[in-house]
């Protein structure tokens, strides 16, 4: 069962990790006219936007999937120590 869980977490982390990488560069179109080096020689505080929030959305994509992760796991951990209680109430 935990195997599961770490397989479909880390899918879900794949498929975040790939629209991230995707996503933001959709949208880029050069033309014969302009240059695509023009853009990469950019200077200042814009120049580097696309990646400050390429790797904002991954921690918060990534933070939010492990607490998932962590809630799913704390869930039955709590279970099994409900049917082991269960189990020593029994016996006693």
């Amino acid at each position: 069962m935990f195997r599961l869980l770490n397989i479909n977490f880390g899918l879900f982390i794949l498929m975040i990790s790939v629209l991230v990488v995707i996503v933001p560069y959709s949208n880029i179109v050069v033309y014969a006219e302009t240059s695509a080096v023009n853009e990469a020689n950019q200077s200042g505080a814009e120049a580097n936007l696309k990646y400050l929030f390429a790797v904002f959305f991954l921690v918060w994509a990534f933070f939010f999937g492990y607490t998932f992760f962590l809630s799913r796991r704390l869930k039955e951990m709590k279970g099994e120590v409900a049917i082991l209680k269960k189990i020593i109430s029994e016996r006693e």
